[in-house]
């Protein structure tokens, strides 16, 4: 009997040691996070049976994520609430929701489906298709029993395969969810109304005794939002206004104390600051006001549409500060050739730039950018035929600025007429002639023409012809030769090279023998050169008196069938430099 009763004794306390160590097991993992549960267990949504359990389990521990934020509104609390509902967003089709949209009608949708869940009687698991292992052969779709609520495997995309709540099913859950709200729950839960909770919920910056004394009545819902958040969101877009216009005076004021490049730089931070202001403010709006529903979804699309404006905005002047800096850098002329170059690249890069930020901003808020790229494509076509000369004008300006026959500021000769050009735009050139008028020259024409470039030479041609009179000596005639060649030769803007300069006996004809003085100018300036020329014209002519020789006289063409060179009325014929 002794031994029995020790045995005895042995196997209550062994019994009660395993029940201590049970119950120690248990409460240590109560008071892990989700339970005790793998925090990194995934969504399965292999099966429209893993789909339902894994919304059941994930509103759950969504539920206990928030008891506890509301014991605790620290930011840790709320990232772990943000965390769930990130998890369970991928348990919906939203494909067909704006991108602007889906954390918000995806996150409505799930407090939505955790109430109508609670209020329908538990399935059995077994019930339900992929439950075991032997459903080999599952559904396209399957329907959650006493209700329209549809899970159907996804066709194609990232999540093929997959068994997700359906569009029509979400777009749908508000109306499901006030027909049975009324109804008692079937499951335990902390909250009666989980969708009530989360459209009420504030973040950390705003303190419970605040929410908790709003009076009554702006506790009402309307859009599916309390009345107080719009208020409050209606006064942080007021202030965000007020700011924006504060420094669009300060910026623009500043701006008109400088140059070009500073007045742009002041308005470029215009864009800049209301983008800081978005971001604050966008960020205290969802993260601590809240707002939700239909509400939320409008205005989400409201401050993406304004999001993607204000970036498009600023992209479009960042282009032209760039380009201006770089036209402001040392070594380049704000009015050359480079500057106009710049000046158009940055155009081209904003009008791009700014077009794929429109779009891609319209497909965000729910605006087909494939269907709009392809409208473009159409209107472009048929825009482009419509503007022909124009766009012909632009690339011929874009050559222009490729090959670089002139800058701004050069004089140059374009088919019969000469002038300094003024201007290189994107569809024409202005020039500015001789005689002070302004020529405008399309692009396109002005790339084919022949283009002489007068500044840009490096030395400038003296060439001119003396008509003597045959019947001066030939022995004064030579002396006069040396005497003008050493003239020219020792004035010191004469380059001297091979075969120049040269003053020789080029021709006789009737009555007269020529004489060609040619030599090369070390100047490209034209101004430099005609006081040159002049200098030694008139001490050529001061020669051939001091010698006594004598000039041809005018040759008058007695008919058309002379032989004689019509049009030199002058005993000197000349080949004066161009410009």
């Amino acid at each position: 009997m002794a031994n029995i009763s020790a045995y005895r004794t042995k196997m209550t306390c062994a019994f009660l040691g395993v029940c201590i160590a049970m119950f120690a097991s248990v409460v240590f993992a109560s008071s892990l996070p989700n339970g005790g549960a793998n925090p990194l267990m995934p969504v399965n949504r292999a099966s429209p049976s893993e789909t339902y359990q894994s919304l059941i389990s994930g509103a759950q521990r969504l539920e206990a994520s928030y008891t506890r934020y509301k014991t605790d509104k620290s930011f840790a609390n709320l990232r772990e609430i943000r965390y769930q509902f990130d998890r369970l967003r991928g348990l919906l089709d939203l494909s067909a929701v704006p991108s602007a949209n889906r954390v918000k009608v995806g996150n409505a949708a799930l407090t939505y489906l955790a109430d109508i869940l609670a209020r329908l009687p538990p399935l059995d698991p077994y019930s339900i298709p992929g439950a075991t292992s032997s459903d080999k052969e599952l559904p396209a779709r399957w329907t959650i029993p006493g209700t329209d609520i549809q899970l159907a495997r996804v066709a194609t995309g990232p999540s093929t395969g997959d068994y997700l709540v359906t569009g029509d099913s979400i777009a749908n859950l508000a109306d499901y969810y006030g027909r049975v709200r009324s109804l008692p729950l079937q499951t335990p839960r902390e909250y009666v109304s989980f969708h009530r909770e989360h459209i009420s919920a504030t973040g950390p910056l705003i303190p419970s005794w605040l929410t908790n004394n709003v009076p009554d009545a702006l506790k009402a819902v309307y859009l599916d939002t309390p009345v107080w958040k719009i208020i409050a969101i209606a006064f942080v877009g007021l202030a965000m206004l007020g700011l924006a216009y504060g420094w669009t005076v300060v910026a623009r004021r500043r701006g008109q104390r400088g140059g070009v490049l500073q007045r742009l730089a002041w308005r470029t931070t215009i864009p800049l600051a209301l983008l800081a202001i978005y971001f604050v403010a966008d960020w205290y709006v969802i993260a601590h006001i809240n707002p939700a529903g239909n509400f939320a979804t409008g205005e989400s699309l409201v401050a993406t549409a304004a999001f993607y404006g204000i970036v498009a905005w600023a992209v479009w002047l960042g282009c032209f500060l760039l380009a201006e800096t770089a036209i402001n850098a040392p070594r380049r002329a704000g009015n050359s050739l480079d500057a106009h170059l710049l000046r158009l690249a940055a155009r081209v890069a904003a009008i791009g730039s700014v077009g794929g930020i429109l779009i891609y901003g319209a497909n965000e808020i729910g605006i087909p950018a494939y269907g709009l790229i392809a409208g473009i494509g159409v209107g472009g076509f048929a825009l482009a035929l419509a503007a022909q000369s124009t766009i012909e004008n632009l690339i011929g300006g874009v050559a222009l600025f490729v090959d670089r026959p002139f800058r701004i500021g050069d004089t140059i000769r374009f088919g019969d007429q000469r002038g300094a050009v003024e201007m290189v735009g994107t569809r024409s050139s202005r020039i500015r002639a001789l005689d002070g008028t302004l020529v405008t020259v399309p692009n396109s024409d002005l790339a084919k023409m022949k283009i002489v470039n007068f500044t840009a030479r490096d030395k400038c041609l003296f060439q001119h012809t003396l008509f003597l009179d045959a019947a001066n000596p030939a022995s004064r005639i030579k002396l006069l030769l040396e005497h003008l060649h050493n003239l020219i030769s020792n004035h010191e803007m004469v380059q001297q090279s091979e075969g120049g300069p040269r003053v020789r006996c080029t021709g006789v004809s009737i009555g007269r023998i020529e004489v060609e003085l040619r030599a090369y100018i070390s100047t490209p300036q034209y101004s430099q050169f005609l006081a040159i020329q002049e200098s030694l014209l008139l001490q050529a002519f001061e020669a051939v008196e001091e010698m006594g020789i004598k000039l041809s006289p005018p040759i008058i063409a007695a008919s058309h069938n002379s032989t004689e060179p019509q049009g030199q009325s002058s005993p000197t014929a000349t080949t004066i430099s161009d410009l």
